[in-house]
């Protein structure tokens, strides 16, 4: 199958950036759309692949690690941030407080999740201090029973995640959250524009 400049716009598994441009986001229609796109980039990329892989006893730390990386990026299609460099930190907190990990991700556990698990796993590729990575456990995280951590049960966290962007998504689909709405329209339209940007540069590609 040949390359095509449709390829070269994708910004989810079934839509490009031309399909988010025709929107008519004054239409309500087009936000259950709009969010359909949405889904399918963060789902279609990203979260069906860490279910997948749950399916493997040995895959705690890949699936939170994905988890990780999408709920950074929920929390700044929250905030509308189109460049998050600097605020991953902040990013990471504000979406542990929503109401998916409530009440056991606390101020402390909020913490040490950033920097033992968020940071750990994407830098270091391993956990920091006492973190037990299981599965089957009573609720999604528990204070270490000897010694400064946590067990964290990766299954329940995926789950969360993947109904926190539910939630996120129903969210948007009404018309009262006008900020909400407006910010994700910034931040798809900014990643629309990058894929427009190389898209132009992989047609010259193919045809320079």
């Amino acid at each position: 199958m040949g390359y095509t400049r449709i390829d070269a716009l994708r910004i989810s598994p079934r839509y490009a950036a031309t399909d988010w441009q025709a929107l008519d986001l004054d239409k309500p229609a087009d936000w259950v759309r709009a969010c359909k796109i949405v889904k399918d980039r963060l789902h279609g990329r990203f979260l069906r692949f860490a279910g997948n892989c749950l399916r493997s006893p040995n895959s705690g730390f890949v699936v939170l690690a994905i988890d990780s990386l999408l709920l950074e990026t929920i929390q700044q299609f929250r905030e509308g941030i189109i460049d998050g460099r600097g605020r991953s930190r902040s990013l990471v907190l504000d979406f542990l407080k929503g109401k998916r990990f409530q009440p056991e991700f606390d101020a402390a556990a909020r913490s040490a999740y950033y920097t033992d698990i968020r940071c750990g796993l994407l830098h270091q590729a391993e956990a920091k201090r006492m973190w037990l990575v299981r599965r089957d456990q009573a609720s999604v995280l528990a204070p270490f029973p000897h010694g400064d951590g946590y067990i964290i049960d990766v299954r329940v966290f995926h789950q969360r995640v993947s109904m926190s962007l539910n939630d996120y998504l129903d969210e948007i689909q009404a018309p009262a959250n006008e900020n909400l709405r407006r910010n994700l329209s910034n931040k798809m339209n900014h990643i629309c524009s990058v894929r427009e940007q190389r898209g132009a540069v992989d047609a010259g590609a193919l045809h320079g």
